[in-house]
Formats: structure tokens, C-alpha cells, sequence
């Protein structure tokens, strides 16, 4: 037998209004963060070395922020949760484990 939890929906409580909303605002801003991510420029200017040759620096500043983003809704069970009713199991490249723990528990 499986015991589900269910969180209780009072469409009348500001409570539960403000935490739908900063869930789905933290599935926003990891959808921004993959479109950043995707255009950012992957190598940035680093400088010259000695024989006048670029230095390439490696530009992991939008993978490591789509990574926080995701940490962030792994973190809120409410963007679990509608992440989980959607379907969804990565945004973009990066896998939301949690969600795949969900869907995988029922």
C-alpha cells in the first residue's frame, strides 16, 4: 500500500497563495537561468600570454547558477510538487532529482 501525502489546498488562505507563487517564481528563474546559461559566451577573455596568444578562461558562471536554481526548487516542496504534476524532470540539461525521487515514489 502507499501512503501519498497531500498538502492541504485553502484557496482562501494568503499563505497558501504566497507559497504557489515563490515556487513557481523559483521555476521561473531557473528557466532564465538555462536561457542564460544557453547564451552565454562559453570561453571569456583571459588576457595574452608571452607569444601574444589568447588566454581562454572557461565561463562556468551560468552552468553553476542553472545548478543553484535547480538546488533551490529540489529545496521547496511546492516546486516539487508542480514540477512533478507537470511532467518535468530537468530544466534543460540539468535533472531534478527530486522530482524524478516523486514520480519515481508513485
Amino acid at each position: 500500500m502507499t501512503n501519498r501525502t497531500h498538502s492541504p489546498i485553502d484557496a482562501g488562505d494568503p499563505a497558501y497563495w504566497r507559497d504557489r507563487q515563490r515556487a513557481f517564481r523559483l521555476i521561473r528563474e531557473a528557466d532564465l537561468a538555462l536561457k542564460r546559461q544557453k547564451e552565454a559566451p562559453q570561453y571569456l577573455h583571459g588576457g595574452y600570454d608571452e607569444d601574444g596568444d589568447v588566454i581562454a578562461i572557461e565561463n562556468l558562471a551560468p552552468e553553476e547558477d542553472l545548478i543553484a536554481a535547480v538546488r533551490a526548487i529540489e529545496a521547496n516542496p511546492t516546486a516539487v510538487g508542480i514540477l512533478a504534476a507537470q511532467g518535468r524532470t530537468r530544466i534543460g540539461w540539468c535533472p531534478v532529482d527530486a522530482v524524478i525521487r516523486r514520480l519515481v515514489r508513485f
